[in-house]
């Protein structure tokens, strides 16, 4: 091999490092998105046909639309660069609270929570678009405090106060699975932000007591948490959605029943298409369909990991813990939940459970992420050295007809 040439294949090594982010995050996007549409096709039939007038396919049309509009989504956020969104979180943070306040006033209740707000035909989720504005808003403000937080004072103003106000709204319309994954995200943008390990005690402290009175508060709560640590309950009342998962996981085994051949779906399982869609999926697709899912979230954790360390904007560092976190967190919680692992809390798993809201928004954070990905060190050196695909395609049929 010439020297010339063992340049150049360095220089390819080189390319394919830095654009890594990249491309595990395009390629996990694509599994899951994949795996929801199809998964969300199967779980949604039976009950579709139930509340539609015998339209199988109403909920598979909704997570097709929003799909298509948080690709749209994605498609736009990866090509801006970090300082752009740092220009917009503030605008995110506002839109996401304007929009809470009006769930507090005038939005819908469903299974206890009250977040959801009617917008003409359709509802909205607006605590999904919290979740996006808390970890850009943290981004930008723990990146231009981040050498003042060694008082408890400058911890708390202002990041603390304007996510404490998304975390409120939230926790007013009762929906504690959503408080807890944005919980996560603060604790994750503050620790990659360099908050001293000794607020982190204090604040486990007082989210402890905030946490044992909120649990009082609600009943359904508390009887969640000892259906999960009893040992024997009703398994056609409170234990009916984990027994039936654990049945629907149990007779997938290696390899499935086969596409939409899932039994629980039929009534026995509870919310098949949203919170337990892993356990229709375990059913249907196996160990083997799990299993993709978990390599799926696993590619966005080095991603985002790569993302962090690889990155020199203190804010694309801590808006990306926090994206990251709330996307595999979440996944994590649900995933815990459906195996049994985890007391049920009502949190679908990104990407894959229906559900238009939390698609698009899941969508977005990932475009951000791309975006910080291709502005990685060296990235888009590496993005525009190589040929476009049409360019590509021109070169090898000219080389075609000349052959």
């Amino acid at each position: 091999m010439t020297a010339t040439a063992s340049r150049r294949d360095a220089v390819s090594e080189s390319a394919r490092s830095v654009v890594t982010s990249y491309y595990l995050l395009v390629a996990a996007t694509a599994i899951l998105s994949l795996v929801g549409l199809a998964m969300v096709l199967s779980s949604s039939t039976i009950y579709s046909i139930r509340q539609t007038d015998g339209n199988p396919y109403a909920l598979f049309m909704v997570q097709a639309v929003a799909m298509i509009v948080g690709l749209v989504a994605l498609a736009i956020g990866s090509r801006f660069s970090p300082k752009t969104w740092k220009r917009l979180a503030p605008w995110v943070m506002f839109v996401a609270i304007g929009l809470l306040v009006l769930v507090y006033l005038f939005g819908e209740e469903s299974g206890g929570n009250k977040n959801w707000l009617p917008v003409g035909p359709v509802t909205i989720q607006p605590s999904e678009i919290g979740k996006l504005g808390i970890a850009l808003y943290l981004g930008v403000v723990l990146a231009t405090f981040r050498n003042e937080l060694t008082t408890l004072k400058r911890a708390l103003v202002p990041g603390g106060i304007g996510a404490g106000i998304v975390l409120g709204l939230v926790l007013l319309g009762h929906d504690m699975g959503t408080a807890i994954v944005m919980v996560l995200m603060i604790v994750a943008a503050y620790w990659v932000a360099g908050l001293p390990a000794r607020f982190f005690g204090l604040f486990a402290i007082v989210g402890g007591i905030g946490g044992a009175i909120l649990l009082n508060i609600g009943d359904t709560r508390l009887a969640r948490i000892s259906t999960f640590l009893s040992d024997t309950c009703d398994i056609q009342g409170d234990c009916q959605q984990t027994t039936h998962g654990t049945w629907a996981l149990a007779s997938g085994g290696l390899w499935g029943l086969g596409p939409g051949m899932s039994r629980e779906k039929w009534g026995g399982l509870p919310a098949a298409d949203n919170d337990f869609i892993f356990a229709v999926l375990g059913e249907e697709y196996g160990l083997v369909g799990t299993l993709l899912v978990l390599v799926a979230f696993a590619m966005i954790v080095i991603a985002v990991t790569r993302i962090i360390s690889r990155s020199r904007d203190p804010f694309v560092q801590i808006a990306a813990a926090g994206m990251g976190v709330w996307i595999v967190g979440q996944a994590c919680i649900n995933i815990a939940v459906v195996v049994g692992l985890a007391p049920v809390t009502g949190v679908p798993l990104p990407l894959v459970s229906s559900g238009g809201s939390s698609l698009i928004m899941s969508l977005s954070a990932l475009g951000v992420l791309m975006a910080f990905a291709r502005h990685e060190p060296g990235a888009q050196e590496a993005f525009a050295a190589r040929p476009s695909l049409i360019k590509r395609s021109m070169t090898v049929m000219s080389r075609g007809r000349r052959g």
